[in-house]
């Protein structure tokens, strides 16, 4: 699940130089904003064919966040 969230994450920044791991913070490591925040939700739904509310959204603080959350609504 990590691979393919870290693959999302980096076709959507577009950034080589950045590591991501499990304790990236999705804001201020990604260098994002909350608004292409809700844009890579929408990768991330896309990719998983699952609708994420937007109140979900406001836990996501780091990838193993979003792994986490996607891991449980896959199961």
């Amino acid at each position: 699940m990590f691979d393919r969230v870290r693959s999302i994450i980096q076709g959507y920044i577009q950034r080589d130089d950045l590591e991501i791991t499990l304790d990236t913070d999705v804001l201020s490591d990604l260098g994002i904003n909350s608004l292409e925040l809700v844009e890579l939700v929408c990768a991330f739904e896309m990719e998983f064919d699952r609708e994420i509310p937007e109140k979900d959204i406001r836990q996501f603080v780091t990838v193993e966040d979003i792994v986490r959350y996607l891991e449980a609504i896959e199961a």
